[in-house]
């Protein structure tokens, strides 16, 4: 409720707001004015997609549920090409994918998580797989590096990219000391890539341990361009000496005074070359 209390005060809403985890009774979640919500068939879903009218009054869904309960497929299909692509679809992943230790297995499978599509792909969720690609100061268990891997490789073969920015916690525990945890996951298909324009965690946070993560996309061309050196204005003729005898010897069983004193002055020389 707070997090549809924010998109409702804001002055742009999402298109889809995927989540996981919700109350749900017999078979009803939660409902908010203008969107409508979609999940699998069963008595308590853990996931679901809510989807603002009016996308759906000029897109069309199929929904696909994979044979699992945890996972929630969304095929958008239009009758013009999407974003200023060939493509006329693309598919929205998202999936609660658990695992424990007395059940190593992940509830979603990796293959189930990453297919091979022919269309753009948006995978995202609470998927409890951990990585260094994600958390560089890991302090994973035992039983989280047995059963991660799969995942991460089956993503890396299938030739998805993850988005999350490396370091960027997503779940911050209420109670007691336990430590931050990247356990929110987002990853793209190589086809939807070019789509993405950010991935960030902007909006306020709620009463939720997770914090929501917003993806824009837009058309390749609306993208802004990486800023390039202009080589072609280099002047080469007194730079090229100059580099060719650029040296740096490293010291001899340095001291770390000695060390970081070498350290700092080759980046010096370098930075000013």
């Amino acid at each position: 409720m707070s997090l549809f209390k924010t998109v409702k005060e804001s002055t742009t809403y999402p298109s889809f707001v995927l989540a996981q985890e919700l109350p749900a009774s017999k078979a009803h979640l939660p409902s908010f004015n203008g969107f409508k919500s979609f999940f699998p068939p069963v008595r308590k879903p853990r996931v679901a997609a809510y989807v603002h009218r009016s996308f759906l009054s000029s897109y069309s869904l199929l929904l696909k549920f994979k044979g699992v309960d945890d996972l929630l497929a969304l095929d958008v299909f239009s009758q013009q090409p999407l974003l200023r692509t060939s493509f006329h679809s693309f598919r929205l992943i998202n999936a609660y994918s658990t695992n424990t230790r007395d059940h190593p297995v992940h509830s979603v499978s990796p293959e189930t998580l990453f297919p091979a599509l022919g269309v753009p792909l948006l995978v995202v969720g609470d998927l409890n797989i951990n990585n260094a690609f994600s958390d560089p100061q890991p302090s994973f268990s035992p039983h989280q590096i047995i059963s991660s891997p799969p995942n991460f490789e089956k993503a890396v073969v299938a030739g998805f990219a993850l988005l999350n920015r490396p370091g960027k916690y997503t779940r911050f525990p209420l109670v007691g000391k336990a430590r931050l945890l990247i356990t929110d996951l987002s990853f793209s298909n190589p086809l939807l890539l070019p789509l993405v324009k950010s991935w960030e965690v902007s909006l306020p946070s709620t009463s939720s341990d997770h914090v929501p993560i917003t993806i824009n996309l837009a058309p390749p061309n609306l993208i802004a361009s990486p800023k390039w050196l202009w080589w072609s204005d280099m002047d080469w003729e007194t730079i090229s000496p100059i580099i060719k005898t650029f040296q740096i010897s490293a010291p001899q069983c340095p001291s770390q005074a000695d060390l970081d004193a070498w350290l700092a002055g080759s980046l010096d020389r370098l930075t000013a070359l």
